[in-house]
């Protein structure tokens, strides 16, 4: 008899663990889905009022090779889009941060280089390789799901 308590104990226990486990799936899926759907919205509207700072000295406290920017996108008083770009001298870096009532919801990140030209020795400003993109859902300020896709760079040869 105590070892048919025991086991029907430890499947509820289980059985629980696994429903618990299912509901933290579907919480993070709805998460997900809501912050996607602002994320379209917040893309969607167009009449944004923008503010934009060219230097990168501004707000990244020194220069860059290739300048840099940053744009906010206000509507009604609240910002909902942020565009970070940054040149580099063998590289752009960008990185796009969604908000909904004040809080961050998403981040794009993406890497693009430069390619590399053997016969002249110096980097083709004309081609870039995209070598990273990251892409970072929040929900009540705190980091919920990360989707990274790397490449790595392969130098072309022309």
């Amino acid at each position: 008899m105590k070892i048919h308590n025991y086991l029907a104990l430890t499947f509820i226990a289980l059985a629980s663990l696994t429903t618990i486990n299912a509901q933290g799936k579907q919480d993070k899926r709805y998460a997900l889905f809501k912050i996607k759907k602002v994320y379209k919205e917040i893309n969607a509207y167009k009449n944004y009022k923008k503010i934009t700072i060219d230097e990168s000295e501004d707000f990244l406290g020194h220069n860059t090779d290739n300048g840099g920017s940053l744009t906010a996108y206000y509507k009604d008083d609240n910002v909902k889009k942020i565009i970070e770009w940054v040149g580099l001298s063998n590289k752009i870096i960008q990185n796009e941060y969604y908000l909904n009532n004040d809080k961050l919801i998403f981040v794009y990140s993406t890497e693009e280089m430069y390619r590399f030209n053997e016969s002249t020795q110096n980097f083709d400003y004309s081609k870039l390789d995209n070598v990273f993109k990251g892409r970072y859902y929040f929900e009540k300020e705190k980091l919920i799901d990360t989707i990274l896709n790397n490449k790595k760079h392969e130098e072309t040869k022309e």
